[in-house]
């Protein structure tokens, strides 16, 4: 997993055990004979939940705090949840993004986490970048508590927790999703086939940053179909360059066009770039083009 690696859990997980052995009896002769018989939906519905059981059993398994080494320091994350050792033992495949995270951070930056969830993406920075400020923006309440618990854990006191929802306009929006544990990924705002799981107070960056929050110089924007809203509630920040990098999910599942994305950043001079995509899911980062950046007062 690159530069992360998991301190005191060693043994192979059982659900990679579970998927290696039944990708290689559900191959070749097997597969196309399944495939030509009509029985393949119900084979991948029967492999799902043999993969949820083992994961289950994982979890069972797992120790609690569950410890994660980056750059040689041990972050610990409470996984009570399934959700949130999902997210925790796996990064949900966005290890990638993680690393280019820490990667680009320097400890006199203040980074914004914007969707922060339980910390990862903002705990890991934190422990790698002793000096760096991190805000880890989270609104559904479950979340804000574990991100709390985690914090303390890890007495990070550079990591500020700011429990709202950034868009482009300052109101209330009703926060949906299938499932309410922490750790759960995929809570959104305003979609009505969900359930509602609470309504949130949403402010535009720009205001958060005048009310006295400090400006950031590297933004992660992980918001499940409001990356716009987002961005346009940052449009003057963007504007001026003081933002140096920006990483930002784009659900195209949600409903979210990469190129109406990638439009925004490129508006506001910055150089757009794929660091990988996991499904419908594409991960960018967003450079400030090097002869715009905001230049120092002297």
């Amino acid at each position: 997993m690159g530069r992360f690696v998991v301190d005191g859990y060693q043994m192979c997980a059982l659900h990679e055990r579970a998927e290696t052995l039944l990708s290689s009896l559900y191959s070749g002769p097997i597969r196309n004979a399944s495939e030509q018989a009509g029985l393949h939906p119900f084979v991948f519905e029967i492999h799902r939940r043999i993969q949820t059981l083992t994961k289950r059993v994982d979890h069972r398994l797992a120790p609690n705090p569950y410890p994660v080494e980056v750059n040689g320091r041990t972050v610990r994350f409470d996984v009570s949840t399934l959700p949130e050792y999902n997210r925790v033992s796996s990064f949900l495949d966005e290890e990638a993004v993680i690393d280019a995270i820490v990667s680009e951070l320097r400890d006199d930056d203040v980074y914004w986490d914007v969707g922060a969830n339980i910390g990862t993406h903002a705990l890991l920075p934190a422990a790698a970048h002793p000096g760096a400020r991190i805000i880890a923006v989270e609104p559904h309440h479950r979340n804000v508590a574990k991100l709390i618990r985690n914090k303390t854990l890890n007495e990070s006191d550079s990591v500020t927790i700011l429990p709202i929802a950034l868009s482009d306009h300052t109101g209330t929006a009703t926060l949906r999703g299938a499932d309410d544990r922490p750790g759960y990924g995929s809570f959104s705002l305003g979609d009505d086939t969900e359930e509602t799981v609470a309504d949130v107070p949403v402010r535009p960056g720009d205001d958060v940053i005048a009310d006295g929050v400090p400006k950031p110089s590297v933004v992660k924007i992980d918001v499940e179909g409001a990356e716009r809203e987002v961005l346009d509630g940052l449009s003057e920040t963007l504007a001026e360059g003081s933002i140096r990098t920006v990483f930002c999910e784009v659900h195209r599942h949600e409903g979210v066009d990469e190129s109406d994305v990638v439009g925004r950043l490129e508006d506001r001079e910055y150089d757009v770039s794929r660091i990988t995509e996991r499904g419908p899911t594409v991960f960018l980062k967003a450079d400030r083009t090097e002869s715009k950046r905001s230049l120092p007062l002297l």
